[in-house]
């Protein structure tokens, strides 16, 4: 893997470490075993998928999403993708996802990178934003203009505020560029991807969440997060279906801090699949210890 690389142990006790963040933990529940989703069609309306780990476990396709989402098709529920994936736009993720044989239209994906705009218009007072993300650039109609910022020191000085939208190419040596950056002069730093890591065949991804946590730590900033478990992601998904009460509303996902609490916090029911960042391991026991609960608990989606 090229990508920089965690071990479980560290990304458990770093989730746990950076709790403080995230939304109020939901009112405890005792989860519900299933086998998979198709037992609990019948409860919900619209049902939001996690990517990595419910999907995909990076490029490779997990097979029982495949049945999964042809059952929820058949069922006649709505679908829609919430991913924090920041390396690309909806677009090309939903393309991506075509490509290993789901039938996702764009308008069905929904990213934290959605809410770049949103989140730049909040600082009116910066102009000159730096960038750290991968090309094309997800929503370049925001982030075109924007100084890329590699391992020139200079770049991170020059710019105002900075957009963290993926890690394919970070290491330790950019990450110290950075984070000096950030704590000799902070500024407004905005993270599109919240996870610490992301499950692969092989092992974790450090994800743009694990870096800005480290930042926080040693500058005292408070990033702006705009994927899962934050608010932004939701409210979107929401806005595509005002008629639906949330408690019909079913989020699919692999980890009890983005997929679990950022949708018990918004209202609608939780499945906890095992088939990624948990893969392997007593499930319940991990929600238990955290105190983040799902509705429900199954192998795969």
């Amino acid at each position: 893997m090229s990508f920089p690389v965690l071990g479980f142990d560290d990304a458990w006790s770093s989730y746990r470490r950076w709790e403080p963040p995230l939304p109020a933990k939901p009112v405890p529940v005792e989860p519900q075993r299933i086998a998979g989703i198709a037992e609990v069609l019948d409860q919900v309306d619209i049902v939001v998928l996690d990517a990595y780990g419910v999907l995909n476990l990076g490029s490779s396709v997990i097979p029982q999403g495949l049945a999964a989402v042809k059952a929820i098709r058949a069922a006649g529920k709505h679908l829609c993708v919430i991913t924090n994936d920041g390396s690309q736009g909806t677009a090309a993720i939903a393309a991506k996802h075509r490509g290993r044989g789901y039938d996702f239209r764009d308008d069905e994906v929904i990213a934290g990178a959605s809410l770049v705009g949103e989140a730049v218009a909040s600082f009116p007072e910066v102009r000159n934003w730096g960038i750290i993300a991968q090309d094309p650039r997800p929503e370049t109609a925001i982030t075109g203009g924007m100084v890329t910022l590699d391992l020139d020191r200079a770049a991170y000085e020059s710019v105002d505020g900075i957009v963290f939208m993926a890690t394919e190419i970070w290491d330790e040596d950019r990450q110290a560029l950075l984070s000096d950056a950030l704590t000799v002069r902070p500024r407004p730093f905005i993270v599109a991807n919240p996870d610490v890591v992301a499950p692969h065949v092989g092992g974790f991804s450090a994800e743009p969440g694990y870096f800005a946590h480290r930042i926080a730590d040693r500058s005292g900033i408070s990033p702006t997060f705009l994927g899962k478990p934050f608010g932004g992601v939701y409210r979107l998904g929401r806005e595509r279906f005002p008629e639906v009460d949330p408690s019909r509303i079913l989020a699919v996902g692999d980890t009890p801090h983005t997929d679990v609490i950022g949708a018990r916090a918004h209202g609608m029911r939780a499945l906890l699949v095992e088939s990624g960042f948990l893969a392997g391991r007593d499930s319940l026991a991990f929600s238990r210890e955290c105190g983040i609960l799902p509705d429900f608990i199954a192998p795969t989606i």
